[in-house]
């Protein structure tokens, strides 16, 4: 009887110091922080899931490039709001998506595109349009933020500052 309690009690200590050396957990959001943050997204997740829905209505690359554009646009435009407000982590999330949107979905429908449009169509025309907005677009979403401050010293916005810069290399 004595040996199993001895036993116990070493077991419960060494449980407890190893549950200790686990990370802290995460701090976890209020239901008010959970409520702003769905009022803040609340436009943008509409417009993605818009066009997300808008995607699947044609198959064509073209189409596809355009809806992407239009997604990275939204995205682009809350990535400004948040550099506007100082907020380097909305910023850094932002600028992620856009990446993946442009990256993963812009760029590779694009090229899709140029590979089946006969050059001198009117639709080879809506490609070079379409090209050159998204790539302008970058740019000054790129532009929005800041390079210094709060927003531009954080290392994450530094980062993805340099992969909207590869990015907007393969747009051309």
């Amino acid at each position: 009887m004595f040996r199993a309690g001895i036993t116990l009690a070493i077991f419960v200590a060494l449980s407890a110091w190893v549950g200790a050396q686990g990370p802290a957990p995460a701090p976890r959001l209020s239901a008010a922080d959970h409520l702003r943050l769905l009022r803040v997204n609340r436009v943008l997740l509409a417009d993605l899931v818009n066009n997300g829905v808008r995607m699947t209505a044609k198959d064509d690359p073209l189409h596809r490039a355009a809806v992407c554009a239009d997604s990275m646009r939204a995205l682009g435009l809350a990535m400004q709001r948040a550099a506007d407000g100082q907020d380097p982590d909305r910023v850094a999330e932002l600028a992620g998506h856009l990446e993946a949107i442009v990256r993963d979905g812009l760029v590779p429908n694009l090229d899709d595109a140029t590979q089946i449009i006969p050059p001198g169509s009117a639709r080879a025309g809506e490609l070079k349009q379409l090209r050159e907005r998204a790539t302008r677009e970058l740019d000054e979403f790129r532009a929005a933020v800041p390079s210094n401050g709060k927003v531009g010293d954080d290392a994450r916005v530094r980062d993805v500052r340099g992969k909207l810069d590869r990015l907007r290399e393969k747009l051309k």
